[in-house]
């Protein structure tokens, strides 16, 4: 229950912040950088030696890794449908209605990040998903709003958003997946590698060191590290 308030709570922080930080994109691309950075740095110190650290009898390490490969897959083909919007992509003129299918694809990926929060060995995958969730949600409503001029769809949009992680965790806790939390782990592994590595990589713009995204990778990996710490001691 607590889990599922926190990753709904990341999308109304994400609503609170469109309206604050989207007026000037020089900031929402630094909280962006910082997710990213974040982003990465939990799958490498933290959810990346949990699903490694657990070999069994179905699964060598070579088969893990192949769950790990097929998340790159999973996100490239969801990236497809949701335009990228999980790494601060969505072009849309003006005058175009709001797809629907980028929206699907954005709630799809949402349920699946949060299949494997239910059997995390610690909350560290949530707040993976959470800091994650933040500039995502603000992208999204910054698009609803300039897109949909009815406030009773944008609710509504957002609201099966921010239900979409929780509705993960249901099915991750409470059906037949939960007996393949491994793989599912393994696979969330792999889209967070591909979705920080692509955020990071094109926050890079002109491949010209900028010291204030510079900055927002350290912050994010050394905020990753201590949260890390924090459970191991």
């Amino acid at each position: 229950m607590i889990e599922s308030l926190i990753l709904i709570s990341s999308v109304l922080i994400g609503v609170l912040f469109s309206r604050i930080l989207l007026k000037n994109k020089h900031n929402s691309k630094l909280l962006l950088t910082f997710s990213g950075a974040y982003f990465l740095a939990m799958t490498v110190l933290e959810i990346l030696p949990q699903v490694y650290g657990h070999p069994s009898e179905n699964h060598s390490h070579h088969s893990i890794g192949l769950f790990v490969l097929l998340g790159v897959v999973v996100q490239y083909i969801l990236e497809t449908i949701s335009k990228g919007v999980e790494h601060g992509h969505i072009h849309l003129h003006k005058k175009e209605q709001f797809p629907f299918g980028i929206f699907g694809g954005l709630f799809l990926h949402s349920i699946i990040e949060g299949i494997p929060v239910a059997n995390a060995e610690s909350h560290n995958f949530m707040w993976a998903i959470f800091v994650h969730n933040i500039p995502v949600s603000m992208i999204l409503f910054s698009a609803l709003c300039q897109h949909t001029e009815s406030n009773a769809k944008r609710f509504l949009f957002m609201t099966l958003f921010a239900l979409a992680a929780p509705m993960g965790y249901f099915l991750g806790k409470h059906t037949i997946i939960s007996n393949y939390s491994l793989e599912m782990s393994a696979i969330v592994s792999g889209i967070f590698l591909h979705i920080s590595t692509v955020i990071l990589f094109e926050s890079n713009e002109g491949h010209k060191f900028n010291l204030k995204k510079f900055g927002s990778i350290l912050v994010g990996f050394i905020l990753a590290y201590l949260t890390v710490s924090m459970h191991v001691h």
